[in-house]
């Protein structure tokens, strides 16, 4: 039986398109999606990240995630805590503005 984790995973998995997997599956290595808006960005990255995390043993806290608006963090933080739960709260993701201002400090 599959774990909740895995059906929501894969519900949202299978609505991508052949790109969009693409860049979900690539585990190694930093990802840059560049798309216009509405395009499924948000989705893409949370899914990747969830990917990581399904498929290997790298620690939520481990990951980072930046995103240029308030509104695309707090929409992946919420997508990434539909799938993965409160693991969601482990990784990093902040806004590059944010980001910077805390190495700053």
């Amino acid at each position: 039986m599959a774990s909740k984790f895995e059906g929501e995973f894969d519900n949202e998995y299978k609505k991508l398109n052949p790109a969009q997997k693409e860049a979900v599956d690539a585990i190694d290595g930093p990802v840059m999606v560049v798309a216009g808006p509405g395009t499924g960005k948000t989705t893409i990255l949370t899914l990747r990240i969830a990917n990581i995390l399904k498929e290997t043993d790298t620690a939520p806290e481990n990951i980072l995630a930046l995103t240029f608006t308030e509104a695309a963090s707090v929409n992946m933080r919420r997508k990434l805590s539909e799938i993965i739960g409160s693991r969601a709260y482990q990784v990093v993701i902040s806004t590059f503005h944010s980001f910077a201002e805390s190495i700053i400090r």
